[in-house]
């Protein structure tokens, strides 16, 4: 900003220095300026009639006006590093003040528009890479925020020790496994508890059978024997009618009864008692083997129906462990790239900061000093075309411009007669395709 307001003044002294009385008589005495060798050759043409006509050249003594306004400008230049006030002292060197200088002036306005358009899209697309990289950093922050909260709940869902899928299957497993274990258990009881059964059935039955044939035989004994004493009995009873028994000996003080006073009940009702018994004992280790058998096999039907049930969930749970894990594994993989790409827009953000940091806080003040710039300009060229020198050199360019049709064209160049001689034809002819023109 300050090399830009020294130029304006450098710039503004220089053309106050061009303007001068001295500059136009020293700009005649030139070759450059009289012949218009670098270009505006008309001008000069002017300049050097006027110096013929009275318009003498400075003292000799005096230092070129030129000469001080290129110093000047090249010591400026080099105090400022302005390539402007460089580019203006180098065409003070060419000797051509006015056409090249406002030309260059022209340029410098063009500079500064140019200028102030770039600085103003610069702004805007720093406006708008911030507001939508911000706004991508934010939808990226919340992005991490909603993976962050996704991937505690499959944490959790895994890993918690009351509810996670893992101490689910851990249980499961525990219980499966006493599932088993209380198959294997019980079916073995099961098997010992019938061999217990078979066994002691063996024995009632064979006990059962040994007393039925001893009942059998004690039965077919006393039989017997009664029928015998009921014949004993009735041939003593006839014989007693023929004599008298003999006297026992002393021994003998009654005759042997054995089981005869109860028919020889006494021996087969115990006997049929114990065998009752026996078959009360068979009978109930048969209702005690079907109960236990079907404790037993309601006991395995709930444990397999168990096991079933086990076997699904366990399955179930597995299946979901592993789209569960496989889920958190992707889930990981998103935030990872996604952190990755918000650490991508913060750097950018950074790349960007200072050109864009510079541009906001000094645009006001670059647009100030381009409007002060550009006026400066517009003045000084204002200043350049009100001085008398440059509206005589541009009515001198222009005469000459005129050619051979000058002295014609003296009496008003919108006449027929200066227009037709410009368009190199005759008055009739002019007239004939222009016939509102002044003259016709």
């Amino acid at each position: 900003v300050a090399l830009r307001t020294n130029e304006e003044t450098a710039l503004a002294e220089a053309i106050a220095i061009l303007n001068s009385d001295a500059a136009f008589a020293t700009f005649g005495t030139v070759d450059a300026t009289s012949t218009g060798a670098t270009g505006p050759a008309l001008v000069q043409t002017r300049l050097a009639r006027l110096r013929r006509h009275g318009v003498a050249a400075a003292d000799a003594a005096v230092a070129s006006p030129r000469r001080v306004a290129q110093e000047f400008l090249q010591r400026e230049s080099a105090r400022q590093g302005s390539s402007v006030l460089g580019r203006i002292a180098g065409l003070l060197r060419a000797n051509n003040p006015f056409a090249v200088v406002l030309e260059e002036i022209e340029k410098m306005l063009g500079l500064l528009a140019a200028e102030g358009k770039k600085d103003a899209e610069h702004k805007a697309w720093c406006d708008e890479e911030r507001k939508v990289t911000n706004d991508d950093i934010a939808a990226k922050t919340k992005q991490i925020n909603t993976l962050e909260g996704e991937i505690q709940a499959l944490v959790t869902a895994i890993e918690d020790p009351e509810t996670g899928l893992k101490a689910m299957i851990k249980r499961d497993e525990e219980t499966l496994q006493a599932n088993y274990e209380s198959q294997v258990t019980e079916t073995s009881e099961r098997k010992e508890e019938n061999a217990a059964y078979q066994k002691d059935i063996s024995n009632l039955v064979e006990a059962k059978g040994l007393l039925q044939r001893a009942v059998t035989v004690l039965r077919k004994y006393y039989s017997k024997i009664s029928e015998q004493i009921k014949a004993e009995v009735s041939l003593a009873q006839s014989s007693k009618a023929k004599k008298a028994d003999p006297a026992p000996p002393a021994t003998w003080d009654d005759k042997y009864k054995g089981q005869s006073e109860a028919g020889g009940t006494d021996a087969v009702s115990m006997l049929e008692y114990i065998l009752k018994n026996t078959l009360a004992e068979e009978q109930a280790a048969h209702e005690d083997e079907r109960s236990a058998q079907h404790s037993y096999e309601d006991s395995m039907q709930a444990l397999k129906t168990e096991e079933a049930s086990l076997q699904a969930q366990l399955a179930e749970n597995r299946k979901l462990l592993a789209d569960k894990e496989e889920e958190l594994l992707q889930k990981n993989k998103d935030l990872k790239a996604t952190e990755a790409e918000k650490k991508a827009l913060e750097q950018y953000l950074v790349e960007i900061k200072p050109g864009c940091d510079f541009i906001t806080s000094n645009l006001d003040l670059r647009n100030t000093n381009r409007a002060n710039e550009q006026k400066a300009l517009e003045n000084a060229v204002t200043l350049i075309k009100g001085t008398p020198a440059y509206t005589d050199a541009m009515t001198a360019a222009h005469e000459e411009s005129l050619g051979d049709c000058k002295d014609i064209c003296a009496k008003g160049e919108d006449h027929v007669d200066c227009k037709a001689c410009l368009a190199k034809t005759s008055v009739p002819g002019y007239c004939a395709g222009h016939p509102g023109t002044v003259g016709c």
